[in-house]
């Protein structure tokens, strides 16, 4: 259609898409990918064992630092964090650090599976230096099943990176 200067609309499961397209005379660019497009990933599954077993863990954790907390305060009278040793408080703050990269995780599955692998490692090779720890070298069993959605969100990244590459 030489000379059409109007706008061109694209149906896809009740979505409009208008943006990102500019008209040259008879051709029509778009600099985004279409939204008609099939775009299926073999991999999702992954992404979705991951998204679930993340979420449960930060539950898990959540649930018991808030039963901690409440269980200290009245233990302590009112200072919870009194009674932890430095190391055990840095412990603390890079476990928040791998739960906030498994949240992370959720909308950047690269960047969240690689802040909370490292921050679990940090964890565990503290841990091997704290003495109050009852199972020091046990604590590898515990490391791997915190560390599985982390490691399954590297792997998809890895292979849905390839696959984009192809």
């Amino acid at each position: 259609m030489p000379g059409f200067t109007g706008q061109v609309k694209y149906r896809s499961k009740n979505l409009n898409f208008f943006k990102n397209s500019l008209n040259l005379g008879d051709r029509f660019y778009c600099r985004t990918k279409s939204l008609t497009m099939n775009n299926r990933n073999p991999y999702n599954w992954l992404r979705w064992i991951a998204r679930i077993t993340g979420i449960l863990i930060v539950a898990f954790t959540l649930f018991f630092f808030i039963g901690e907390i409440i269980e200290g305060q009245q233990r302590h009278a009112g200072s919870a964090l009194a009674s932890y040793t430095p190391l055990i408080l840095i412990i603390f703050v890079i476990w928040g650090i791998a739960l906030a990269g498994l949240v992370l995780a959720l909308w950047k599955e690269g960047l969240g599976g690689i802040i909370s692998l490292i921050s679990y490692m940090l964890v565990y090779i503290l841990n091997l230096f704290n003495k109050e720890a009852s199972m020091r070298g046990n604590a590898i069993t515990i490391f791997l099943i915190f560390s599985i959605p982390s490691i399954l969100y590297l792997v998809y990244w890895k292979l849905n990176k390839d696959e984009l590459s192809l």
